[in-house]
C-alpha cells in the first residue's frame, strides 16, 4: 500500500502584509484575523444603522418634526463616522481616519467603501498559486508567437 503525499503549501499563497495607497499615502497593513474581526463588526454596525433608518415608518418620521428628523439623521451619521474613524485609526495609524474623511470629501460612504475594500483584501489574502501562475502564462502567451509545426 502506498501513501500519497499532498503538499498544500505549494498550492496556497498566504499574504500576511500588504501595502495600499489611499488618498496619496501608502499604508502597510497586517492581514490577520484581528483586522478581519474589526472590519466585520464595523460593517455589521453600518448595516444596523441603515436598517434602523429603514425601519422607521413614514408616520414616525413625520411625527418627529423637522428638527427631530434632522437630529436623528445627524446623530446617526456622527455615530457612523466616529465608528469608521476609530477602526481606520486602529488599522492605519492614529489620526488617519480623520485625514481620510477629509481627503475623501467628508463622506461616510467613502469610509464605508474603504472598509469593504479592506475586508475584501483579507478575503483574497489566501489564493491559489496555480491561478496566479496561469494568469502569468496567459499574459506571456499574448506576446509570444506560436511555434511553427515541423515542416516535412
Amino acid at each position: 500500500m502506498s501513501v500519497k503525499q499532498i503538499n498544500l503549501d505549494t498550492l496556497i499563497d498566504n499574504v500576511k502584509k500588504v501595502e495600499i495607497r489611499i488618498a496619496g499615502k501608502v499604508y502597510s497593513i497586517d492581514i490577520d484575523d484581528g483586522m478581519f474581526k474589526k472590519l466585520t463588526v464595523l460593517q455589521a454596525d453600518v448595516g444596523a444603522y441603515f436598517s434602523k433608518l429603514e425601519e422607521i415608518s413614514d408616520k414616525e418620521f413625520v411625527d418627529m418634526g423637522e428638527n427631530g428628523r434632522q437630529e436623528f439623521v445627524d446623530k446617526m451619521f456622527a455615530e457612523l463616522k466616529n465608528k469608521l474613524i476609530i477602526v481606520l485609526d486602529e488599522l492605519l495609524g492614529e489620526g488617519e481616519g480623520n485625514r481620510l474623511y477629509s481627503k475623501l470629501g467628508n463622506k461616510v460612504s467613502a469610509l464605508s467603501f474603504l472598509v469593504g475594500q479592506l475586508r475584501d483584501i483579507y478575503l483574497d489574502s489566501i489564493s491559489k498559486k496555480q491561478e496566479k501562475e496561469q494568469e502569468q502564462v496567459n499574459r506571456m502567451n499574448k506576446y509570444v508567437k506560436p511555434r511553427r509545426k515541423n515542416r516535412k
